[in-house]
């Protein structure tokens, strides 16, 4: 099924030009469903269960495919052994009590499903580094590795175990496969002062949204058509967060690694959707997903 293309305005946006290209598609994967409360991520909201996907975006530009995480890959179950026992009480009372769809594969089984050779992902752009997001690297070992430097010296640090990392996932990755990135100061990407191009085209900008990650980044997707995504990560979790400034409950905000900094990153989002309301923001968790997104086969161009 395809969702057809609805062109916005602003395909050239405060000085960087989205250069036309061939074709592109956009595909919503998810790799895991749980239930949550919704209290628990947005305070002040119900601890009524809501959905939680565990999403990857894939993103087909002229034949070649480009993931933005991975979502849950396919040696989770062991990784998360340690993790589970890491964050004990906590980690088992409020993750792992929840459901997970076993019915939802890691992303290199679902693309032969939609005619994809998984050979063909030449590149995974990670928002950060966290198990839920990091777990399919393993599953694509001829893809470059784009992750951002700070995020990267932050998940290798000696204390990395107190987070949400498993270092397993990505610390031995072949240093050929690895592009550390960094944006780059007075380079204007719509409200945010620096930015970076990651192929030099205007398709795919990243741009710093720090707090729950010390060198966490979004990924502002602009297609051929004009249309635009921003893929905020775990920057926001619902689009509440954003459309009424609700932070992370104060439990949640446990697993944050800047509070203060991840509040100015939801005003400095929130400001952005005001401004730019043609622009589609996204979270890796939106329980939107399916409903104002569908799922893969469809995708949007």
């Amino acid at each position: 099924m395809r969702r057809s293309a609805i062109v916005m305005p602003g395909g050239i946006f405060n000085g960087i030009e989205a250069r036309r290209r061939k074709s592109m598609k956009l595909y919503f994967l998810s790799t895991a469903f749980a239930s949550v409360p919704k209290g628990l991520f947005v305070s002040g909201a119900p601890w009524k269960s809501v959905c939680f996907p565990i999403l990857s975006f894939l993103i087909e530009k002229d034949g070649e495919l480009i993931l933005f995480d991975t979502g849950m890959g396919g040696r989770i179950n062991d990784e998360m052994k340690p993790l589970k026992y890491r964050h004990n009480w906590f980690f088992n009372k409020f993750v792992m009590k929840t459901e997970f769809d076993p019915g939802r594969d890691p992303v290199v089984k679902q693309l032969p499903r939609l005619g994809l050779d998984p050979n063909s992902v030449r590149h995974i752009i990670l928002s950060h580094l966290h198990w839920d997001h990091a777990g399919g690297i393993h599953d694509f070992p001829n893809a470059e590795i784009i992750v951002g430097k700070k995020e990267w010296e932050a998940a290798t640090a000696k204390n990395s175990h107190r987070h949400a990392y498993i270092r397993e996932q990505y610390e031995r990755i072949d240093p050929s496969r690895l592009r550390l990135i960094s944006t780059v100061s007075g380079k204007k990407c719509l409200t945010f002062p620096d930015s970076c191009d990651v192929f030099g085209d205007g398709g795919f900008v990243m741009i710093d949204l720090p707090g729950h990650t010390e060198g966490l980044m979004g990924l502002l997707l602009t297609m051929p058509s004009g249309r635009r995504f921003l893929l905020g990560g775990d920057s926001f979790y619902f689009p509440e967060n954003l459309e009424s400034k609700s932070p992370k409950s104060k439990l949640m905000k446990k697993l944050v690694h800047e509070q203060d900094e991840a509040d100015r990153t939801i005003e400095k989002l929130y400001d952005l959707m005001m401004k730019e309301q043609s622009l589609e923001m996204v979270g890796c968790h939106d329980h939107r997903i399916p409903g104002r997104f569908n799922l893969a086969p469809e995708y949007y161009d």
